[in-house]
């Protein structure tokens, strides 16, 4: 994990081949690519922001939570999503 943008990182020519061709192949079976290497946590989304993220309307959301399509969670009275599980559910919905 690298915490500094100014890090310098050397990587081999070969070595950034062989990830590309691992990336490659991964997309062409379809199988799932990682879209950041991060260890920080996500920022959660508040109803509002879901709802625009994922162009549902508010009801949409709200039967989604209900039939336990989507897990929310609540902090002080108000509700939240992970963005990841949003982008689950729109896949497979």
């Amino acid at each position: 994990m690298l915490s500094n943008e100014n890090a310098l990182l050397i990587i081999r020519a070969s070595d950034l081949q062989e990830f590309a061709d691992h990336i490659t192949k991964k997309v062409l079976s379809g199988q799932p690519v990682p879209v950041a290497i991060n260890n920080e946590p996500e920022k959660p989304m508040s109803q509002n922001e879901a709802v625009q993220f994922l162009g549902k309307s508010r009801q949409t959301l709200i039967k989604w939570r209900k039939r336990g399509i989507i897990k929310s969670y609540r902090l002080g009275g108000r509700v939240y999503f992970k963005p990841s599980e949003l982008l689950e559910a729109l896949k497979k919905n």
